[in-house]
């Protein structure tokens, strides 16, 4: 028996560990820069000189035993997670051996020298088809180090791409333990690009995300700078430059139809992944002097702001492929399914991707799950890096609320206010021969009216300009949920005239059978003791199935009646029966009572109080399905212009991750259910808004409980 061993060509593993495995040249620096740092380096010089690229370094250095033994031994790595020989117990950087292979991406020849402290000092070069190593002489008396020597570039390194690099090893590293200086550097050094981030002149808001592993929760602080000291005024209850709290992401990740994980598995994951922690810095890219007006903004631009994106860090140096180029954690496509603006009274807004700078740290022995791809250019996006992502989205959505609710209560004030008096032009309007006969007192005043229309049209024109950018937003989600119902109303208005067969079939099957004196032997045990033989017991599903057939069909044709959507003046507590009749018909296990005057009317649509309540039970009934009995208390009474409304019922309330946060269940897409789209609750408010009115409070304690109110405007 022969052991064998792999022989691979020396140009083979250059072309693919070097040439072809890095992104980018940057990158391959960065290989190069992080091997400087695990031999311990205070400094690393990188200097660019015609067709040749020098890199030194104060490190360690090798000697002949570690070229041969390590340097030349492909996938061999004796960099554990602290060198136990460092004096500042620095994370190394590297494992998987390969990292020496970024010269091949760089040049097409390399000569080494490197010295070690009472070793002979050595020479290795190479042109990736042969390597030569050598005793060298150190004519240069160069101390204890490595310089390595790149010929041949495979690159053309201009001044634009040399301040490209030093902008890139800038945000790439975080420590500072070794210092990196690029010659020539055209007035410019490599520094730690998130090192004093102030808010103001990099960013508006601070966003602190810690995630604590064993008890499964993240904690959150924002630190804002984005509103006038006026702001306050609008928003008295809201802290507008502080706000913390705490998550529990097993509760909020709990039928979170994107995780694939048993709630066993989900723990144990949480727990495994390890803790973490993230800086994240937003900022508007500009804002104009309306916006600011409009909202309060601070700013209209910031000096020197963050425009980096999110970079990934492990330890001292950003993984590879998250660098900030990439939208790793896709904010992009989280605007694009919900691209509500910040004032958007019931859209949920989020953060855009170059609005959100920043960076996340995770560590090598903390965060031994989240593994570097093979070639280090990237993450195994495995089920612990979908949690991890995940958690930090949990986060920033956090943020988005809390930013959202004071844009929203800021908005206010933006109302338009009722229409000036203009009694002079209306006069003239009247009467244009008055025009001619105006005194100098009426022309000043013909001159203020002009002025206050002139004003109030370019205030309307601005406002619906934003109303159509609000309800742009709604339409898309609602023209999906109109498709959807116009396709059921379709095949509902074709069973139409099977309804009364589909509704009695059951009994005429029965009685046939019955009468041909099948019936009493297909009841019999033997004929009964497999289900799927058993024909009673599959025609008595049979008969349920069909039941709820007509009541789709019934519901569905009568829910499209165009006189349900328009305006008149209804008599609440004859609505609000008809809608209690057809839900304790079709759902025996609610009990729904009615507190309302008998004489209560209200000018509205019918289609109003159908949206609202429609949902409210059909979520009062999802929520708490095995309930035997489900108690719903609704109270209408009228103050004012306004129905006061309360909705109760008895159930199981609100799931943890909406208990501190209940006014959260209004937002599009949220939901706790499996198979929930997170629309139900979203429409409530939504009609709600739409007629004038709003959501008051909302408590999950003890049951669920909603109060708000309905006004007259359609």
């Amino acid at each position: 028996m022969e052991k064998l061993s792999y022989i691979v060509e020396d140009s083979t593993i250059a072309e693919l560990l070097g040439v072809q495995n890095f992104t980018n040249k940057e990158s391959a620096v960065l290989e190069l820069v992080k091997n400087a740092y695990d031999a311990h380096a205070n400094k690393v010089l990188i200097h660019f000189e015609k067709d040749t690229l020098f890199i030194w370094d104060d490190g360690i250095g090798m000697d002949k035993s570690t070229i041969l033994e390590n340097w030349m031994h492909v996938g061999k790595s004796d960099k554990g997670y602290v060198d136990s020989k460092s004096t500042d117990e620095r994370v190394l950087a590297g494992s998987k051996g390969i990292g020496r292979f970024a010269l091949a991406r760089l040049g097409a020849s390399v000569t080494l020298y490197s010295v070690k402290e009472n070793s002979a000092p050595v020479k290795w070069v190479t042109n990736w088809n042969e390597s030569i190593l050598d005793d060298w002489d150190n004519e240069e008396n160069m101390p204890v180090g490595t310089k390595i020597e790149i010929k041949l570039l495979r690159d053309n390194w201009t001044e634009r791409q040399i301040i490209s690099l030093i902008e890139y090893l800038s945000v790439t590293c975080l420590d500072s333990r070794m210092t990196i200086r690029v010659e020539p550097n055209f007035g410019r050094q490599v520094s730690q690009y998130y090192d004093s981030p102030q808010l103001g002149i990099n960013c508006t808001s601070k966003i602190n995300l810690t995630y604590d592993s064993v008890n499964q929760k993240l904690r959150y602080i924002f630190d804002s700078d984005e509103f006038l000291s006026d702001a306050t005024k609008y928003c008295p209850e809201k802290n507008l430059t502080h706000y913390e709290g705490e998550i529990s992401i097993a509760d909020e990740l709990m039928g979170d139809k994107s995780i694939d994980l048993s709630v066993v598995e989900l723990k144990e994951c949480l727990t495994s992944l390890g803790n973490f922690s993230s800086e994240l810095y937003f900022s508007l890219k500009s804002s104009t002097l309306k916006d600011c007006e409009s909202f309060l903004y601070k700013y209209t631009a910031l000096p020197d702001r963050y425009n980096n994106g999110v970079v990934l860090y492990r330890n001292a140096f950003s993984i590879s492929s998250f660098d900030g180029e990439r939208d790793w954690l896709e904010l992009g496509k989280r605007t694009r399914r919900s691209p509500a603006a910040a004032s958007h009274e019931t859209g949920s807004w989020r953060v855009r991707e170059n609005q959100i700078s920043g960076k996340v740290v995770i560590d090598k022995k903390e965060n031994e799950h989240l593994r570097d791809l093979s070639n280090r250019q990237g993450l195994e996006e495995n089920a612990y890096y979908k949690l991890f992502v995940r958690i930090i989205i949990i986060g920033i959505s956090a943020f988005e609320r809390y930013r959202q609710s004071i844009i929203r209560l800021i908005d206010k004030k933006n109302k338009l206010p009722e229409p000036p008096k203009t009694t002079l032009i209306d006069e003239i309007l009247k009467n244009p021969n008055k025009a001619t006969f105006l005194s100098a007192e009426d022309a000043k005043n013909l001159v203020l009216e002009l002025d206050t229309v002139k004003t109030e049209t370019k205030t309307y024109q601005q406002e619906k300009k934003t109303t159509e950018e609000k309800y742009r937003y709604d339409v898309r989600i609602l023209n999906v949920l109109a498709t959807t119902g116009l396709k059921a109303a379709s095949i509902a208005h074709e069973m139409k005239n099977d309804r009364n067969s589909v509704s009695v079939n059951y009994d005429y099957i029965v009685s046939a059978l019955s009468e041909y004196g099948f019936w009493e032997e297909l009841n019999l045990p033997e004929y009964t003791e497999f289900s799927y033989k058993n024909v009673p017991q599959l025609l008595s599903r049979n008969k349920e199935i069909n039941k709820k057939l007509v009541t789709f069909m019934d519901t569905m044709l009568d829910e499209i009646e165009q006189k349900k959507f328009s305006s008149r003046n209804l008599n609440i507590s004859d609505v609000m029966g008809s809608i209690r009749s057809n839900w304790s018909r079709d759902y025996a296990s609610l009990k729904i009572h009615l507190d309302i005057n008998e004489d209560l009317r209200f000018d509205t649509s019918e289609d109003v109080f159908t949206a609202i309540f429609d949902n409210l039970l059909l979520n009062s009934w999802q929520q708490n399905k095995h309930a035997s009995v489900i108690n719903i208390i609704i109270s209408i009474f009228q103050r004012n212009q306004r129905l006061i409304i309360s909705y109760s019922d008895d159930g199981v309330g609100l799931p943890p991750k909406y208990i501190n946060d209940p006014m959260r269940i209004l937002a599009v897409h949220e939901t706790s259910r499996e198979n929930g789209h997170g629309l139900g609750m979203w429409i409530v408010n939504n009609t709600i808004v739409m007629t004038g009115g709003e959501v008051n409070t909302i408590d999950g304690h003890n049951g669920f409980k909603i109060s708000f109110e309905l006004g007259d405007k359609l």
